[in-house]
């Protein structure tokens, strides 16, 4: 499966997304999401939010707010994800969400 990485998902669409597969129950749908590596994917937007930058193409600074939602998010759709221990090495989920712990929101604080 080929993925046209030339249009880049907005910051939006990247909180639906991620609440998408948040709310979803249907265990076969979630496996193969972690199976087509969208694991790293939602990593790396979590890596990139906390930095403060989505690749959205909007201004270098997002409101803290947007982010600190976006985060959540993501959090919840990767507690949400069953991943085998060679994915959360290769994409190092683990790594990118203890930095989390030292959010300044609690709720991020604490979702970790």
């Amino acid at each position: 499966m080929q993925v046209d990485n030339s249009k880049k998902i907005d910051l939006i669409g990247r909180v639906l997304l991620t609440d998408v597969i948040a709310a979803t129950d249907k265990f076969d749908c979630l496996n193969k999401f972690v199976q087509v590596r969208g694991v790293h994917v939602l990593v790396e937007w979590l890596q990139k939010a906390h930095k403060g930058k989505t690749g959205d193409g909007n201004s270098p600074k997002e409101s803290d707010k947007a982010i600190e939602e976006l985060l959540l998010a993501l959090l919840r759709a990767l507690d949400k994800l069953h991943v085998n221990l060679h994915a959360l090495q290769t994409c190092n989920v683990g790594k990118s969400a203890n930095h989390l712990r030292s959010h300044k929101n609690l709720e991020i604080q604490k979702k970790n």
